[in-house]
């Protein structure tokens, strides 16, 4: 009993924020929510799901507090996709940054905790592990600064280029325009610097107990148009498909069908939705007409 006790009390933090991948704690400005096939306006309460798309306005600073106790912080101009895996398969927790401003500062590991959350953009994977990172990405592009503790990134590469994999220590700054690889020094630049975020200079509190016992209701936001998610529908493949399943019935919307179709080069895993008579079983042939006999055969 007093084992049981003991999990259930390690496990509070989680239980904080209820069934979902964790909870938006701050926000200053305006932030939207693409959630199934629409989206949300953010609030401070809102919880997040998996496979949420968190974009946040120019101008907007948002603070959410994840499942496994890391605090993310996300600049303006931001777009972020969380995922997890489902219950039988094997614990995976990621965040995508597509693009923008992200601090992410994580804990130790404790045992009873959901699975840490694997920071990810276009350029590079890296493991959780406790440090404090400041994230710049784009596309093409990504700079890091790790303000405390060690890292370990792995580096994408063209595909069937071998693997490359750093390590970062307190106080490197790395950074990388595709299709070079990165580099290391021991001091960020001074732009990168400058434009940092001012609120990521603050040391700001953990308010996750305010909504310890409320769920906030997330209120619909406008439907959402081809141009709001084609950097993620121009993705690389693992986000784009998952997407497509998620996004399938805006095929049937016609301007959103037609921006499919005039980019379908950058998404062709869209074909046979756009086009299903293209991959419909053709039907048999048909027999060939026996020849009749000849009078002479007779």
């Amino acid at each position: 009993m007093r084992s049981l006790l003991l999990a259930v009390l390690m496990a509070a933090p989680l239980m904080a924020t209820a069934e979902g991948l964790g909870a938006i704690t701050i926000l200053e400005g305006q932030a939207l929510l693409y959630r199934g096939n629409g989206r949300v306006h953010a609030a401070e309460g809102v919880r997040l799901a998996a496979g949420d798309i968190v974009e946040t306005a120019p101008a907007t600073f948002v603070q959410l507090e994840l499942a496994d106790q890391s605090v993310a912080q996300f600049g303006p101009a931001t777009r972020v996709m969380f995922n997890a895996s489902g219950p039988r398969q094997k614990p995976e927790r990621w965040m995508h940054v597509l693009e923008g401003w992200v601090k992410l500062t994580r804990a130790k590991q404790e045992a009873a905790l959901a699975p840490g959350f694997e920071l990810r953009s276009p350029l590079f994977d890296m493991p959780p592990s406790p440090s404090v990172v400041v994230l710049r990405a784009t596309p093409a592009a990504a700079e890091l600064f790790l303000e405390s503790g060690g890292v370990r990134l792995v580096e994408r590469q063209r595909a069937g280029s071998e693997t490359a994999a750093l390590t970062l220590k307190a106080g490197d700054y790395y950074q990388r325009k595709f299709p070079a690889r990165g580099t290391v020094a021991a001091a960020a630049s001074p732009p990168f610097a400058a434009d940092m975020p001012r609120s990521f200079r603050d040391s700001l509190p953990r308010r996750i107990d305010r909504f310890r016992e409320r769920a906030v209701q997330a209120k619909d936001a406008p439907a959402f148009a081809y141009a709001d998610v084609a950097p993620w529908l121009q993705s690389e493949p693992s986000i784009r498909r998952p997407l497509m399943q998620r996004w399938r019935a805006k095929a049937q919307e016609p301007a959103f069908r037609q921006a499919l179709v005039s980019n379908l080069n950058a998404h062709p895993e869209w074909d046979p939705i756009l086009f299903p008579e293209k991959y419909r079983p053709k039907d048999p042939p048909l027999p060939k007409p026996t020849a009749a006999a000849s009078p002479a055969a007779r």
